[in-house]
């Protein structure tokens, strides 16, 4: 692959300066089958890098086993082939079940070693880096498959390379060439199924390998060379090469590149130069995982701890007396970087099983004295221009960026306590329990059962903390605002870690006990519904406790008596921050506890503490925040908290431009939240001004999903100058969601805003044609509707009306045969209809949605 000089003068003069180092290698370079290639990098003005390689005995034709190295292609390819498929709600952090379908194969529906307790590829990439875990390996193979795997590093340049088999299994050929069916989830849905495949071409060896005089099968020896012919290879120079690939994206070579996205990028460089010590989810005791567990080149296999100014990008792999490392290195405070891969080979008996190989003796001291070698050399070596690093700074897990005040941390470090598997509005029971289970093993975390729902699903409470100060929380009282429940479980994840913000969470786990339910109402969450199994408001229950869900929550107050509550909700997207063009992304509320909406003490340290959390959210959200309507409500339990005596703060998460999913609203929950607690466990809170409360505006409903304005509307025989705004209604079919248009309200709008919003200004609105002929509901394409679209048209015929699902989600609107005449569109009707400018359909709105048909 790369374009070899037989001048080997430099590697090995500098080898020769070391000879208690180097002496035994330098004399035994074949036995050892020692091959190193040491690539400088030099930065021009724009920071823009150029390379030149040295070899020590390079041969690219020379077979050795390549171990877990491996992995690293293979890791690339599975961020690469998910960035192809655009599945929606399909990435690195999409919980991925692997099933078995075939001899060998095993199933893979948990992983008790990630935060959300499923399978991910993201995960298996952390722990494939980071202890060069084989079974993520395996599942990543599996993913992408042997044939694609090696078309794609055919297609890339890497010639000579192949990944024919999975680790530690021992699989025959036609095994490994059969992967399994693997599927994306998003609680019970499913998001994309892989099925199984075989891969039919022919496996690209190179010849017969043999290797050795013996070999351990079973608990016999063999006295025969043992065959290598059918495993996995990669030369040292393309392992290198893959490498530089992702840490040099596209510099000068574009064929050996992978199709990653900055993202990616970024992950990927945190996990190949993260430490074990600095890794949560999972935590990997120091003992067994010290810091150069990974780290071959410049540390062997040493006990001490690597400086931090120092990080190597790397991929290592040991197996049958091979020792591999394919390491990018850099000295942040030195400002030195270079490239390093090399193989060593210690199997002095010839015989291979017999766990017989003296890694000891030589493989670590030589990839640590080789690393040290490189590493002084680099620190003498002239330079023009020092490296930027600032591409490869990133937040280890154990490793934030810290500010004396908790929220930026908050911020800043989400990612670190962040629950991938809950990113969707729409869970259940059953999608938190793993979460639920884990919980019971946080350390100074108890988990009790407090009852059961009408339909006998399980509710929970969480204790954390020991302190004097009592808070409850509760979540998900109506079964469909489930953002909170969703930040609830990443505020776990941060009060149970152990990282730099320590100070912050054990100030509060100190000075606060917090009792949380996280879903109140598990049977209106089963169905994504407001109201319980009893069709009960339950937040309209707190008088006469009709429902079992509405008595666990007084029982739990009474029982505990807590100082603060926080009651946590959903509010309609459709809300604005009053007179402002800004939704009330979250509002904010101290209830009532009388009519006349007096303010006591309680009532008092509720708004301050309200305050408080507005003007941390007002740093990300600016604008969006919302005061909750305080009337006060005899059957609410917020009023009746604020009356029983817990000082009590409502928290309703509305909408936000772009996140249907609300996982930015999730993130402002846990920030809100875990201020709030900081705030009441340091009492600063107190020393907020109240008035600022009533400053905070009051919750207007002026949003819509599309306003078209200023359209020319035909009634009556003349045109008439209106605004049409529209909603878009979730509805939902056999656990599928689609939307519903309906046209709310025609005229001047103007004081109204859009989620989307369309001038129309000199534009006709108009309702177009039906296309007569009848179709197949099968033959409508979005290539053929926009045809009809184009030509005037907004709905065809057909024989049959499908369901409302299937109707909701076409690209134009559809009628019975025996229709032929569109009406005007009108107040309560489904937004179907054209805008035109002269004789030329500019667009067309069907079913709420806008379709653009010709540019200006």
């Amino acid at each position: 692959m790369m374009s070899v000089k037989e001048d080997e003068s430099l590697l090995e003069n500098l080898m020769k300066t070391h000879p208690d180092q180097f002496q035994d290698i330098l004399k035994n370079k074949d036995k050892y089958e020692v091959q190193i290639i040491y690539t400088q990098i030099n930065r021009d003005s724009n920071n823009a890098p150029s390379f030149q390689s040295f070899y020590y005995n390079f041969d690219p034709d020379r077979y050795f086993y390549p171990a877990s190295t491996v992995k690293m292609p293979v890791a690339f390819m599975a961020l690469e082939k998910l960035n192809k498929m655009k599945v929606p709600g399909v990435d690195k952090y999409a919980a991925m079940l692997t099933d078995s379908a075939y001899s060998g194969q095993t199933a893979v529906l948990k992983d008790s070693t990630a935060a959300t307790g499923l399978p991910a590829i993201a995960h298996y990439i952390k722990k494939l880096f980071i202890v060069s875990d084989n079974d993520a390996y395996n599942r990543l193979y599996e993913f992408v498959g042997q044939q694609e795997v090696n078309n794609k590093l055919k297609a890339k340049g890497y010639d000579d390379s192949r990944i024919i088999h999975r680790l530690s299994i021992f699989l025959n050929e036609e095994e490994n060439r059969h992967t399994n069916p693997v599927r994306f989830v998003a609680g019970d849905s499913t998001l994309h199924e892989q099925l199984m495949v075989r891969n039919p071409d022919p496996l690209p060896l190179k010849g017969e390998v043999l290797k050795g005089k013996g070999y351990i099968s079973g608990e016999e020896l063999v006295e025969s060379p043992m065959e290598f012919t059918h495993k996995n290879f990669i030369p040292l120079d393309e392992l290198q090469l893959m490498l530089r690939a992702v840490v040099f994206p596209g510099y000068k070579d574009q064929q050996h590149t992978f199709d990653l996205t900055e993202e990616d990028y970024q992950f990927l460089y945190q996990y190949m130069s993260q430490l074990p010590s600095e890794t949560t989810w999972p935590q990997y005791p120091s003992e067994e995982y010290y810091d150069a567990y990974s780290k071959f080149l410049m540390y062997g296999n040493d006990k001490a701890a690597i400086p931090k100014h120092i990080r190597i990008f790397n991929k290592i792999g040991q197996a049958y007396g091979y020792m591999i490392d394919n390491a990018y290195i850099v000295d942040n405070k030195n400002k030195v970087e270079f490239m390093l891969s090399a193989v060593i080979h210690t199997n002095e008996n010839e015989i291979y099983n017999d766990g017989q190989y003296e890694y000891e003796q030589v493989a670590f001291p030589f990839m640590k004295n080789l690393g040290q070698l490189i590493y002084q050399y680099e620190l003498n070596r002239k330079r023009l221009f020092h490296p930027d690093f600032s591409r490869f700074m990133v937040n280890y897990d154990k490793v934030l960026k810290v500010s004396e005040t908790l929220h930026p941390n908050l911020y800043q470090n989400y990612q670190h306590y962040h629950v991938p598997a809950l990113d969707y509005r729409r869970i259940k029971r059953k999608d938190i329990e793993p979460f639920i289970e884990k919980s019971k093993s946080l350390p100074g975390f108890e988990v009790s059962k407090l009852g059961e729902s009408v339909e006998g699903r399980e509710i929970n409470l969480v204790k954390a903390g020991e302190g004097a100060t009592k808070v409850l929380l509760w979540s998900q009282m109506h079964g469909d605002e489930s953002t909170a429940t969703r930040a609830l479980f990443e505020i776990f994840n941060f009060l149970a870690s152990d990282d730099a913000l320590n100070v912050f969470k054990d100030k509060i786990l100190k000075e606060t006990t917090l009792y949380i339910i996280p879903m109140l109402n598990p049977d209106g969450a089963e169905v994504f519904k407001r109201r319980n199994a009893l069709s009960i408001d339950l937040n309209r229950d707190a008088l006469r406790l009709i429902s079992p869900e509405a008595r666990i929550l007084k029982e739990t107050r009474d029982k505990y008596e807590p100082e603060f509550g926080f009651n946590l909700h959903d509010q309609s997207k459709h809300y604005n921050a009053y007179r402002t063009g800004k939704t009330a992304s979250i509002s904010f509320l101290a209830p009532a506890y009388n009519y006349e909406k007096e303010v006591n003490e309680g009532r008092g340290k509720a708004m301050k503490l309200i305050v408080s959390m507005n003007d941390v959210l007002q740093e990300y959200i600016p604008g969006r925040i919302g005061r909750y309507d305080d009337a006060f409500e005899p059957r609410a339990f917020g009023d009746n908290m604020q009356k029983w005596g817990t000082n009590t703060i409502l928290i309703e998460s509305g909408g936000y431009p772009g996140d249907p999913e609300k996982k930015e609203l999730v993130k402002m929950n846990f920030v809100a939240i875990l201020h709030a607690l900081s705030e009441i466990a340091e009492s600063r809170y107190q020393n907020m001004p109240l008035n600022a409360y009533y400053r905070i505006p009051e919750n207007d409903r002026k949003f819509y999903d599309l306003l078209v304005r200023n359209g020319q509307v035909f009634r009556n025989g003349k045109y008439y100058t209106m605004d049409i705004g529209i909603f878009n209604s979730e509805r939902t079919q056999e656990g599928e969601t689609y939307h519903q248009s309906s046209i709310d309200d025609m005229g001047d709008l103007s004081t109204f805003y859009g989620y989307e919003e369309l001038d129309a200004g000199g534009m006709k609105i108009i309702p177009g044609e039906i296309y007569p002929p009848v179709v197949e509901v099968s033959a409508i394409t979005e290539e053929r509707a926009r045809e009809w679209l184009q030509a005037g048209y907004t709905a065809v015929k057909v024989k049959q009306i499908p369901d409302a699902k299937i109707s909701a989600t076409l690209p134009i609107s559809i009628v019975p045969a025996a229709q032929d005449i569109l009406v005007a569109p009108d107040l309560g009707q489904e937004a179907n209809f054209l805008i035109s400018k002269g004789d030329v359909v500019r667009y067309a709105v069907i079913n709420g949605r806008v379709i653009e048909l010709f540019d200006e």
